[in-house]
C-alpha cells in the first residue's frame, strides 16, 4: 500500500471536477443520486444530513431525506444569506396516476432542481428550467461547476483513507497547541477580546487562545471579496474518542457558531494547516525576539 504524504502532496480531485461536469440541465436521476452515494460519509439505511463547507458557504448532503411526496437524495448548496441551490431525485410515492397528473410523467424518479433567494420577502422556489433570468443561470451554472471541484476534493480524500485528516490529528497534539496557548504572544496588555477567546491581529490573521486554560487556538481572517471575519477552531476533545483527538471547526461569520470540519472538506483541511503553521512561526519569532530583548 502506498503511503501518502497528505501534508505535502498538492490537493487531488477523483470522479468530479469542473471541467468535465455536466450542466444542471444535462443531469439526470442517477447522476444525483450518485453523487449522493460518493459522499455519504455516515452509510446508514435511515434519513441523514451531512454539512460540509465550500469556502463559507455550507453544502449539505441529503440521504433518503422523507416526507408525504417520498424520498430524496442530493445536495444543497447556499450561498451566503443571498439565495439556495437544491439538487435532488425524488423517489415519489405518490400514486401513479395522481403522478400522471401532476407532473405529466409516468416515472416515480425525478431529478427536482429548484433556486430560491433568502435576500427577499419573495422567496419561492423556482424550478431550474422555468428561470428566465440570464445571469441567473449562468451564477447557478458556476456554483455547480465550483461544487463539482469541492466533490472531486472530498471524494480523493475518501477513496485514500483520509489522509489529510488524518496527518492533521497526528500532527496537531494537545501539546502543541498547549505550547501556543502559552506563548509569552498572550502576555501583551493590549489583548482584544473575541467571546471566549483573547488575542490579537497579526500579518492579517487574528491570533487567539480561548482564556480558560484549554487547548484551544483560534485563526481568525477577513475574506477578501466578502469582507467577513471568518474563524478555524482548533481544539483537543477531552473525552475519549479513538483516534480522533483534534476537532477542527469553522465560523463562517463572526456572528455565528463554530460548525466542525468534516473529514472530506479537503480544502479548509489544507488552509487551515497553512494558517496554523504561519501563526505557529509567527509565535515563534515573537518568542525569540521577547529572549534577544532581555
Amino acid at each position: 500500500m502506498t503511503v501518502i504524504d497528505a501534508l505535502s502532496t498538492p490537493l487531488q480531485k477523483l470522479y468530479y471536477n469542473a471541467q468535465n461536469t455536466l450542466p444542471l440541465s444535462h443531469l439526470d436521476e442517477e447522476k444525483i443520486c450518485q453523487i449522493a452515494r460518493d459522499l455519504d460519509s455516515v452509510g446508514s439505511d435511515k434519513e441523514h444530513y451531512v454539512t460540509g463547507w465550500m469556502a463559507l458557504n455550507p453544502v449539505v448532503l441529503i440521504r433518503r431525506y422523507q416526507n408525504k411526496r417520498g424520498s430524496a437524495d442530493g445536495i444543497v448548496f447556499t450561498r451566503s444569506n443571498q439565495y439556495r441551490l437544491s439538487v435532488q431525485s425524488v423517489m415519489f410515492s405518490i400514486p401513479k396516476p395522481l403522478l400522471w397528473i401532476t407532473f405529466r410523467r409516468r416515472p416515480r424518479t425525478m431529478k427536482v432542481i429548484t433556486y430560491n433567494r433568502l435576500d427577499t420577502t419573495q422567496n419561492g422556489l423556482q424550478q431550474y428550467q422555468n428561470i428566465q433570468e440570464d445571469e441567473v443561470k449562468a451564477r447557478l451554472e458556476a456554483d455547480w461547476r465550483e461544487l463539482n471541484d469541492y466533490l472531486g476534493l472530498a471524494c480523493w480524500q475518501r477513496e485514500n483513507g483520509q489522509p489529510l485528516w488524518n496527518a492533521l490529528q497526528d500532527s496537531i497534539t494537545a501539546d502543541r497547541l498547549l505550547g501556543l496557548c502559552n506563548s509569552l504572544f498572550f502576555t501583551n496588555g493590549k489583548l482584544q477580546k473575541e467571546g471566549e477567546f483573547e488575542g490579537l491581529w497579526h500579518k492579517g490573521m487574528f491570533i487567539a487562545r480561548r482564556n480558560d486554560g484549554a487547548a484551544a487556538f483560534m485563526l481568525a481572517w477577513q475574506h477578501p471579496e466578502t469582507h467577513e471575519v471568518a474563524s478555524y477552531l482548533f481544539e483537543i476533545l477531552k473525552k475519549n474518542t479513538g483516534p480522533t483527538r483534534l476537532r477542527l471547526s469553522l465560523r463562517p461569520h463572526k456572528q455565528e457558531k463554530f460548525y466542525p470540519l468534516n473529514p472530506f472538506d479537503a480544502q479548509h483541511l489544507h488552509d487551515a494547516l497553512q494558517m496554523f503553521e504561519r501563526a505557529e512561526g509567527a509565535l515563534g519569532c515573537f518568542e525569540q525576539q521577547r529572549h534577544h530583548q532581555r
